[in-house]
């Protein structure tokens, strides 16, 4: 298993974040790990600083933060960035006309 998956699913069960996730609950949020996939073996792999992952009907791509594509996309991930010590978007997914794509989730 990949050292961050590992982690992950060890660190939830810690008391703290219990608590922070039952915080996060009170506005609909939860908490999820930001990863893609390596290209060549399928293992995950953290996000690369300024990469977003984005839904676009029903399929992920990986874009940078200021790609135009996304100007529109509606932000439904969010991480803390030490070196800039701020809130910064990491998911972004794409809707038309009030769904998203084929499914309306």
């Amino acid at each position: 298993m990949a050292d961050m998956v590992e982690k992950a699913q060890t660190s939830i069960d810690t008391p703290e974040l219990q608590e922070i996730l039952k915080k996060l609950s009170e506005y609909g949020l939860g908490v999820f790990m930001p990863h893609m996939h390596d290209p060549t073996t399928g293992n995950f792999a953290p996000l690369p600083p300024g990469i977003v992952s984005v839904e676009d009907n029903l399929q992920v791509s990986f874009l940078n933060a200021s790609d135009p594509k996304i100007a529109q996309a509606l932000p439904v991930g969010w991480i803390w960035d030490n070196g800039t010590q701020s809130v910064m978007n990491c998911v972004r997914c794409i809707e038309y006309s009030g769904r998203h794509g084929k499914s309306s989730h």
